[in-house]
């Protein structure tokens, strides 16, 4: 059998999905799908650096800086962001994808695959942050969809806000989406599956937090 890559059905038809790439022998468009997860999360994270989405900690030391090291921070900025663009979906297709193929047991190139279709959701929620955040002027942590605006009535720690800011519905759903391939497609226990996907989840959250919680784009 030949799956044919396609988020659509990966996303609103998962048990067909599944079935097709755990029978699968091969795969198409492969490549172009992979292209098209790229160019979007470029195109989401540059435009959210075009108007300024998460520069909070630059508009801060505005006072402190002359008009031309404010511009060169600025494009600092939006260059960091694009690397961010590349890198991110880089570690989770084919970082996370080795750790679930330690663990679990599974041809790797069907883990990329669920990886990318996981993936859309993300890119899905970040196409939704992008107009809420720019005409309600919000952070992450005032993200609608995440748990940061809750944990900040329990407590006043900015990591742990940072880090419930980080957890949100989409974040969860593409929990609950991985489980869904991976258990079906792994000889491994349900437990297993769990928490290698909870594993994952976790350092990306943590990780996520930590450098929020360094404000990293002072350094600039």
């Amino acid at each position: 059998m030949i799956y044919q890559m396609h988020f659509v059905k990966g996303l609103l038809h998962p048990a067909l999905s599944r079935y097709q790439l755990k029978e699968a022998e091969a795969v198409t468009r492969f490549g172009p799908s992979l292209f098209l997860l790229y160019a979007v999360s470029l195109l989401v994270y540059g435009v959210g650096a075009y108007y300024g989405l998460g520069s909070e900690s630059i508009s801060k030391e505005l006072t402190k800086l002359t008009p031309g090291e404010y511009e060169a921070a600025k494009m600092l900025f939006l260059y960091g962001k694009l690397a961010a663009g590349a890198v991110f979906p880089s570690l989770f297709f084919f970082g996370a994808s080795l750790v679930y193929w330690m663990l679990l047991d599974i041809s790797y190139i069907k883990i990329v695959i669920v990886q990318m279709i996981v993936f859309s959701l993300y890119l899905l929620e970040k196409l939704l942050l992008v107009p809420i955040s720019i005409f309600l002027n919000v952070n992450q942590d005032a993200n609608p969809f995440s748990f940061g605006v809750i944990s900040q009535h329990f407590t006043s720690n900015e990591y742990l806000i940072h880090l419930f800011g980080n957890i949100t519905l989409f974040q969860l759903t593409m929990i609950a989406l991985s489980c869904y391939y991976l258990k079906f497609l792994s000889e491994k226990s349900r437990l297993i599956v769990w928490l290698s996907v909870a594993l994952v989840f976790i350092i990306t959250w943590t990780a996520g937090a930590f450098l929020a919680y360094l404000d990293v784009s002072v350094i600039l």
